[in-house]
């Protein structure tokens, strides 16, 4: 399910039982032409079906530790598009994207955690994960706030006023555009990424996807 700005989904399903907590989601930002849909395993218990591309999962609940992640073209299990494992903290927030290419499949993880929220303003991080890791430029209301954001790389969080906001994407290496966002409505109080997806060279097209993040309403 993706999510559209401002919308807050719950933690929807726990993973394993414990007094210590932590929350992760999923970000299917595997392209392929045409898209697929696929399966996520966690030690071995399904616990994503037919999650579409571009779409994240609600946040579930886990207890901190050692988990093996396998994942599958929906519907079968014939062939494993990845399996590895991945160490959580207690307390962390986490969103866990399953990027590169369909015979080069990775996952990169980003994570947050619980802080003060200035409810006087909005807060947006950007993080590039296209898949033929095209570095970018990124502007906000004409203004640069970023220059040759690199594949997996993160910025921190940037605070803008509330209200309506305009987002635009460039190339760095030729300035073309190949987002605009004419209508980005960012709330007080709220935290955001900006995750960019897709190919240069052939669909899907990249595309920005922006999620409300776990740390502006979870607890």
């Amino acid at each position: 399910m993706r999510y559209p700005i401002n919308q807050q989904p719950k933690a929807e399903e726990e993973i394993a039982d414990s007094t210590k907590k932590a929350f992760i989601r999923f970000l299917h930002a595997l392209p392929a032409n045409p898209p697929f849909n696929m399966d996520i395993v966690v030690n071995d218990k399904t616990i994503v079906r037919n999650l579409k591309y571009q779409d994240f999962t609600n946040y579930l609940t886990l207890a901190p530790g050692n988990y093996e992640i396998t994942i599958y073209p929906a519907g079968s299990r014939t062939r494993k598009l990845l399996n590895t494992s991945l160490t959580i903290s207690d307390d962390e927030i986490l969103t866990v994207a399953i990027t590169g290419n369909i015979n080069d499949v990775e996952i990169e993880t980003f994570s947050d955690y619980l802080r003060p929220i200035d409810n006087t303003m909005a807060h947006m991080r950007f993080i590039n994960i296209t898949a033929e890791r095209t570095p970018v430029d990124i502007y906000v209301d004409d203004k640069p706030v970023v220059y040759e954001l690199q594949y997996t790389e993160e910025t921190d969080f940037i605070s803008f006023a509330p209200g309506k906001h305009t987002m635009e994407i460039k190339l760095s290496d030729s300035g073309r555009t190949v987002v605009y966002h004419p209508n980005m409505l960012l709330k007080a109080g709220k935290y955001y990424t900006s995750f960019v997806v897709g190919r240069v060279s052939q669909p899907p097209t990249i595309e920005v996807l922006i999620p409300l993040e776990g740390i502006s309403y979870l607890k």
